[in-house]
């Protein structure tokens, strides 16, 4: 009790600030304010709270320890997304293309593909959906292999991410092979927002079908129903990670909440979401209508 009455003070506090500082052109004063709001929250806990936030608008950025390196779990599925589209406009593959499941391939934990019959084929199109909008474990693999993990990686450095490594496509055995950071990840979301990678349409694409997701427990969870979210989620039993660009009238913003703890429990499903809400808050006060 104690520490959720602490988070709304500090939400009010923020919007106190934002309302006395410039409203719907935030000044830097409110900028720090939002910082200073998501520094108490990420202290406050008993775990790693990792968070980027990037003001669409302005490309302001505010990172609380966000450079840390994690096991992204399946928001790592996001450069894969990327790179079969990348394949696709470079010519090598088309999304109409088909793969075959293996009994390799099948892989539980997340998604329904691993149900199926082994020796059935899908298109890439369709893999690359539920892989995001499920969040399928085996259309991850599936696609993995056949893109290149190396050929990931590599269109992931020409981007500018510096932390995003594939090294399994296993993502249930994948602990110290792959890796990503909140900050990468607000930086390639970045991209796609502002359709600075591949092209406008495959990035429109992209967000499209990101906007389809199904795992609604983190970004999503305490905003309106009605808001646009594009975003992807990766859980392991240690780990609780969301990544999204939230399409908030007038301010737009990309957000990416890794967080971590040594005991596995619920943890993460209560503190991303929170941390969402603080931003969205922060996003209310300053609009013009509450100037």
């Amino acid at each position: 009790m104690v520490k959720s009455i602490s988070i709304w003070v500090g939400m009010l506090l923020v919007a106190g600030v934002l309302l006395l500082s410039g409203g719907a052109h935030a000044t830097e004063d409110a900028y720090v304010s939002l910082q200073a709001s998501l520094e108490n929250f990420a202290q406050s806990h008993n775990g790693v709270i990792s968070v980027s936030f990037t003001d669409l608008n302005t490309n302001k950025h505010i990172g609380i320890q966000d450079d840390i390196k994690f096991n992204p779990a399946s928001v790592i599925k996001v450069p894969v997304m990327v790179e079969v589209f990348r394949q696709v406009l470079d010519g090598r593959i088309s999304l109409q293309d088909k793969l075959l499941m293996r009994r390799t391939d099948v892989i539980g934990g997340s998604g329904f593909l691993y149900t199926q019959k082994v020796g059935r084929t899908y298109t890439i199109l369709y893999l690359t959906e539920i892989m995001i909008t499920h969040s399928d474990n085996t259309a991850t693999k599936m696609l993995i292999d056949h893109l290149g993990a190396r050929n990931i990686n590599k269109t992931m450095r020409e981007l500018g991410l510096k932390d995003t490594v594939i090294g399994s496509s296993n993502l249930l055995r994948a602990e110290g092979l792959n890796y990503s950071s909140p900050r990468d990840m607000n930086m390639l979301l970045t991209q796609i927002y502002h359709g600075n990678i591949l092209s406008r349409d495959r990035c429109q694409e992209m967000m499209s079908i990101m906007t389809r997701q199904h795992h609604k427990w983190g970004i999503p969870k305490y905003l309106p129903g009605s808001l646009r979210i594009a975003n992807k989620t990766g859980t392991l039993n240690y780990v609780k990670n969301d990544s999204g660009i939230v399409f908030f009238e007038g301010r737009p913003y990309v957000l990416s909440v890794f967080t971590t703890k040594k005991d596995p429990n619920a943890f993460g499903l209560m503190w991303v979401p929170q941390v969402s809400r603080i931003v969205y808050e922060w996003c209310v006060a300053s609009a013009p209508n509450n100037i």
